[in-house]
């Protein structure tokens, strides 16, 4: 009925705009370092920024055996992203015994000796699962999961795969593929994660009851006008951190400080839509 295609055509421009917010006005594919820590961007922040570390963001025990094994003698570079800032890149410790700075402010050079990031992290070894896509696949788990379900795993084990002949696991960095006849990766692993990790989203509370469900929140967002913003912010924390109510365990950065801008990405992909945007912004 019209509720359900309302309820669908909002959950688009939900995601959409969470892609504005993540990967397309910043114009980059890969995610972009910029977890300042003593004054420096680390290059190391590639295993990890905001005190999380990629590597270790393991699937639950129930789905464990899809997570992607790390290897220490993996190496690859984000591509060039038109900033002041060296793209990430991961490579071992007998290549790269430590790692410095990555940024160029004010025409200083990158500092040539051990930088530490916000755990402590000087090299870039098995650091190889920063974000990338529309929103920010990231994690051995997230990158697993799409090789389990869309790359060569699925089609070694018998099942239908988008991409068979990509092993995220091996090639994560394939999301970014400058190649034209790989372009559709960087859209189909956001829709993907989307699926996954958003859209299926339920937090319980301590009685086992739910406390929060994005299917929920979404048919309430909708049925209440949309004018509450508090379900936009709620996804982009799901989306950035992991969680619905910001700032999340493990977590250590500002607290959602461009709510504000991506509640205005949804306003604009309403509007691109054809959905009535003027009672939003009275």
């Amino acid at each position: 009925g019209e509720d359900a295609a309302a309820v669908g055509l909002i959950n688009v421009a939900t995601f959409l705009s969470q892609a504005m917010a993540e990967s397309i006005a910043a114009g980059s594919c890969d995610e972009i370092n910029e977890d300042v820590v003593d004054g420096s961007l680390p290059a190391s922040n590639s295993c990890g920024q905001f005190g999380r570390s990629y590597q270790d963001m393991t699937c639950s025990d129930d789905e464990k055996f899809m997570e992607c094994d790390v290897y220490s003698d993996m190496e690859m570079g984000a591509n060039p992203n038109g900033r002041p800032v060296a793209p990430f890149f991961c490579a071992s410790t007998e290549r790269f015994p430590f790692t410095g700075s990555a940024d160029y402010i004010a025409g200083r050079a990158p500092v040539d000796a051990p930088v530490p990031n916000q755990n402590g992290r000087t090299d870039v070894e098995g650091c190889c699962w920063w974000g990338r896509g529309t929103i920010s696949t990231r994690g051995v788990c997230q990158y697993g999961k799409l090789n389990y379900y869309l790359g060569a795993r699925a089609a070694e084990e018998g099942r239908p795969a988008r991409y068979p002949n990509i092993d995220f696991c091996v090639s994560p960095q394939a999301i970014c593929s400058p190649q034209r006849q790989d372009s559709s990766i960087e859209w189909v692993s956001g829709l993907f994660r989307w699926i996954d990790d958003v859209q299926s989203y339920v937090s319980y509370n301590g009685d086992g009851g739910v406390e929060w469900s994005y299917v929920q929140k979404l048919h309430e967002f909708v049925a209440g006008g949309m004018t509450d913003g508090l379900f936009i912010h709620s996804v982009s924390s799901i989306v950035t951190q992991g969680c619905y109510n910001a700032p999340c365990p493990g977590y250590r950065g500002e607290q959602m400080t461009d709510a504000g801008v991506r509640w205005s990405y949804f306003l604009q992909v309403l509007e691109a839509l054809g959905l009535p945007v003027k009672a939003l912004q009275s």
